[in-house]
């Protein structure tokens, strides 16, 4: 059904039968006294109308619609002149329904502007709803993109430290690819999900902080203060771990005195999120700001309004504060 609607023929239909009816309405509206002679009259006018108006989609079509705009400034005078011919001829029928030419042809002039601009609004209003439907198809394009090269960041960061740690310790990397099984697990779950559990996405992070902690000596400090949800608000997938697998790449060293400070708290209608760390300048680190750059872009996609994020660096510290409202 709708998309026999969608056929031009059939909203043109609609919307001339549309018209008359209206014009019918006012017309018997207008007094009992009037003789059903003088009623039907409306046809008078309103049945020239149809003609006029496809005779200006056409000059339109073939001049204004291909940028020759003086050629349709001078098909209007041809357009009023057809228009009070057929008028005039209309008039044989209708005795009693007449006018002057002249009224004719302001009448005229007044179907054309308004026909016309109508029909570009009309195109405005579509070529609008076409431009928000590619954007948001743009949208969810970027953002499984996005999130795709998520996984292999994380890898990357994590296998290298995997590495390093069982040069040292075997049993200890062992533990850390089992913990970094679990992670993984739940990446590869979610990044399929548009939105997840708070709870979910906060055990994730606990999840990655065990697995860091398998590595990290005594000489660094970490202070976590992560408050768990109370409610079942849902957020969408790993915009929280970028920041902290960040914190942990770029702020703790094997044996240099570091730190990383990270908080999470909760309502209703809001996350508050912070991670503060150390910056080790003497570190051999791969440095990449994929990560941080994908989440950024995330987050302006997913939360475009609705987001604050601040980031500041010292010469010792670095600083991430987000804010989304859920």
């Amino acid at each position: 059904m709708i998309d026999f609607l969608k056929k031009r023929w059939v909203y043109h239909f609609l919307i001339w039968l549309a018209g008359f009816g209206v014009m019918i309405i006012a017309w018997i509206a207008s007094g009992p006294e009037e003789t059903l002679e003088a009623q039907l009259g409306i046809l008078a006018y309103f049945v020239p109308i149809i003609p006029i108006v496809y005779l200006n989609f056409y000059f339109k079509s073939i001049f204004f619609d291909k940028s020759k705009y003086w050629k349709y400034l001078l098909s209007i005078p041809i357009q009023v002149a057809v228009g009070v011919i057929i008028y005039q001829l209309d008039y044989l029928l209708f005795v009693d329904f007449k006018q002057s030419w002249l009224q004719d042809a302001n009448n005229i002039f007044f179907i054309i502007a308004f026909t016309t601009g109508l029909q570009y609004l009309k195109r405005g209003i579509v070529n609008q709803y076409q431009i928000q439907v590619l954007r948001a198809k743009n949208a969810e394009m970027e953002l499984n993109s996005l999130k795709a090269q998520i996984n292999p960041h994380f890898l990357f960061n994590n296998l290298n430290n995997i590495y390093s740690i069982n040069q040292i310790d075997h049993e200890k990397g062992t533990e850390m690819i089992l913990e970094l099984a679990e992670v993984m697990r739940y990446h590869l779950a979610s990044s399929k999900k548009k939105k997840v559990s708070l709870q979910d996405e906060v055990q994730l992070v606990r999840s990655y902080i065990e697995l860091e902690k398998l590595r990290l000596q005594d000489n660094c400090k970490l202070e976590i203060a992560i408050e768990e949800p109370k409610t079942s608000s849902k957020i969408s997938p790993l915009l929280l771990l970028p920041f902290i697998e960040n914190a942990f790449k770029h702020g703790t060293h094997p044996t240099l005195e570091c730190f990383v400070k990270i908080s999470i708290t909760s309502t209703d209608q809001e996350i508050h999120f912070s991670v503060l760390n150390s910056i080790i300048n003497n570190k051999n680190v791969v440095k990449t700001n994929l990560g941080l750059e994908n989440t950024q872009r995330r987050l302006e996609l997913l939360y475009p309004e609705s987001h604050k994020l601040e980031m500041n660096r010292t010469q010792e510290t670095y600083a991430v504060k987000l804010e989304i409202q859920l």
